[in-house]
């Protein structure tokens, strides 16, 4: 049996709260063609189809009758979202009659609604908040766990997406917040402008003969990819018109410099194109530039407010860009961790244009 079958098996009969960050990816390899490849047999395809079939049996999407109810349910509620949403009611509103597909769990149905109305309003948050203001940081951290110190990563988060699940949850994330069937999570993540609409929104569509894991992992390397762009000319821009066109050799950590012109120099001996040594900087390598004193007092701090946060941004996303390097299975925890810091560096860094 396929390792990841077998993982998402044996946590069906452990535990649902770590089951619920493979479901998604699983859901959408279940609607592949290839899936029946992967199984070597009918058995053991059938029980993790069950444990699926099981899960979104459990969901259903409300008419527009019960909006009001599901939002006096939320304000009777504890969960925070509810204080959020006592000045938002409309666009609460807006945002569940605006969904398409069944995103209400029958079994947690309180639970369930709290967590939609956090993605919510996470986006809410994001619209109408500076990125890196204290107020956002504060309530980002609530959601998604405090990332602001130094962090030892276990090697199993790399590799076994259920690991990875389980130690965002030790950092503090809210496990509702990505646990939905996957068509009703980018629903949610659209609605609550968090993501675009793109292809991997309709993975729904069981005549593809794409293979829509393998689509999920492209989306965020690619996301990623852009966003390496940006920042790099973004530091670019703003380093060059504040220390001049050397600032590199001055403004750059030692080990850090010395580290891209190796890899310019060993570019040069295959015949490659020769880029900006900037171009040469690896994922590691933004933080320290950004957070070192006299980078940050120049020209950073306006931008960030706080080393602690930019760092927090950055090490919510290290795991994505590893997994995304090799090819791993991204889950939906993976992908809200995603969405909600690309969104947020890239709105803070556009504000400085």
């Amino acid at each position: 049996m396929d390792p990841v079958l077998k993982s998402i098996s044996e946590t069906a009969k452990r535990n649902h709260d770590l089951m619920r960050g493979i479901l998604g990816p699983f859901e959408e390899l279940h609607r592949s063609p290839a899936f029946a490849s992967i199984s070597q047999s009918l058995a053991e395809a059938a029980l993790a189809a069950q444990a699926l079939a099981e899960y979104k049996s459990r969901f259903q999407l409300p008419d527009f009758s019960q909006t009001a109810r599901i939002i006096r349910d939320l304000n009777s509620s504890a969960f925070q979202a509810a204080q959020q949403f006592k000045t938002h009611t409309a666009e609460l509103s807006k945002a569940i009659e605006a969904m398409r597909s069944p995103w209400l769990d029958t079994q947690n149905r309180l639970q369930s609604i709290g967590a939609f109305a956090e993605l919510q309003s996470l986006g809410i948050a994001l619209r109408e908040l500076p990125a890196f203001n204290d107020r956002l940081a504060g309530q980002l951290r609530d959601s998604l766990g405090d990332w602001r110190l130094h962090i030892d990563w276990p090697d199993g988060i790399f590799t076994d997406p259920l690991a990875r699940s389980a130690f965002y949850v030790g950092r503090g994330l809210s496990p509702g917040l990505t646990d939905f069937p996957s068509q009703a999570f980018h629903e949610g993540l659209e609605i609550a402008g968090l993501v675009e609409s793109e292809p991997i929104s309709q993975l729904d569509d069981d005549t593809s003969d794409d293979e829509p894991g393998l689509q999920r992992t492209n989306a965020a390397h690619d996301r990623l990819l852009r966003f390496e762009t940006r920042i790099r000319r973004f530091i670019e821009a703003l380093m060059a018109a504040q220390f001049g066109e050397h600032w590199i050799k001055h403004r750059v950590p030692g080990e850090i410099r010395k580290k891209w012109q190796e890899k310019r120099e060993l570019a040069r001996s295959r015949g490659e194109k020769e880029w900006p040594l900037i171009a040469y900087a690896d994922f590691t390598d933004y933080v320290p530039i950004i957070t070192r004193s006299d980078n940050w007092d120049a020209v950073f701090k306006p931008v960030f407010y706080r080393p602690e946060s930019i760092i927090e941004s950055f090490q919510r996303l290290y795991p994505i860009r590893i997994c995304t390097m090799h090819a791993r299975i991204i889950t939906q925890d993976d992908e809200l961790y995603l969405q909600v810091e690309l969104k947020r560096i890239l709105q803070a860094i556009s504000e400085q244009s």
